[in-house]
């Protein structure tokens, strides 16, 4: 098992930040992915509990199941299949940090199931995770800023 938390701090509200996260068909204009759809709608739709999203980058696409939908503070996924992991859980947690900010916390935890290259498999889910924050980030502060013109 492995896992790693990331913290990040978004000049932007709760709200603002936790719509930009769970927007799962906007994810490849925020990030190299190259394709974001939506194979099931969840609830509430469309990115609620049970909505499937399929993520491709390089290699077959990610399936991943949406397990976790509390807007604005919490949203939690596990991977379907496309990754050579099992009991791969997601846990984004948004807290309001003062002044129109949010505290991030997105914690991880997975096994890889590739033999002697486990290190590898994480350190390539966490450099994804990373630049999904970023372009989480970037975008919700954009969009904060433009409500307060």
């Amino acid at each position: 098992m492995a896992s790693f938390t990331l913290v990040r701090e978004v000049q932007a509200p709760p709200e603002i930040v936790f719509d930009v996260l769970t927007d799962h068909r906007g994810y490849a204009g925020l990030t190299p992915l190259r394709k974001s759809v939506l194979e099931r709608e969840g609830d509430p739709a469309p990115n609620g509990v049970g909505a499937i999203r399929v993520l491709s980058a390089v290699g077959p696409p990610m399936r991943e199941e949406v397990i976790a939908y509390e807007r604005p503070g919490r949203f939690s996924y596990t991977v379907l299949s496309g990754l050579p992991v099992r009991d791969h859980v997601g846990t984004v947690s948004l807290e309001a940090d003062g002044d129109g900010r949010t505290k991030v916390t997105y914690a991880l935890h997975t096994t890889p199931t590739v033999p002697f290259a486990g290190s590898v498999v994480v350190l390539a889910i966490k450099r994804g995770i990373t630049q999904l924050l970023n372009g989480v980030s970037a975008e919700a502060e954009r969009r904060a800023a433009a409500a307060n013109g």
